[in-house]
């Protein structure tokens, strides 16, 4: 007769937590959220956090795609790109890049002082709408 050995209830419990960890993990990373404030917007993604002061705005423009860049910390999947890059070419660091999908056209933000930001939205009509809310408040900066 063969007896059937059941697993310890610890082991049970670490894979659920794993598992919800993960989960979690993913549902944050997956799109980009945006918190209004005052000055400016939060913009986050996961553990991946920028902040886009509306007085420090320099440029704003739709690009079709993202240029060749190093991962320094990040990931893709699918037409997900998340995380902070290094641009080969002109060697500027801590590029920030929050892309829920890869095909659709991608906002360009240039703050002073900061590296550039590449963000859209899984949705090609929320990211021209944010844009559209970006270029008002850009236009709206006194000239220096």
């Amino acid at each position: 007769m063969m007896t059937v050995k059941k697993r310890h209830w610890l082991w049970n419990l670490v894979i659920g937590l794993t598992v919800l960890v993960c989960l979690a993990a993913f549902l944050l990373h997956s799109k980009n959220w945006i918190r209004e404030e005052q000055e400016g917007l939060l913009l986050f993604s996961g553990f991946y956090i920028s902040e886009i002061r509306y007085g420090e705005l320099e440029s704003l423009q739709i690009v079709p795609r993202i240029p060749e860049m190093e991962r320094k910390s990040g990931f893709s999947v699918w037409g997900i790109e998340k995380g902070i890059f290094r641009d080969t070419l002109s060697g500027v660091e801590g590029i920030r890049v929050y892309v829920d999908e890869l095909k659709y056209p991608k906002i360009l933000i240039k703050q002073k002082e900061s590296p550039p930001i590449y963000l859209n939205f899984k949705d090609s009509l929320e990211t021209a709408v944010f844009f559209e809310k970006l270029k008002g408040k850009l236009d709206a900066l006194p000239e220096d």
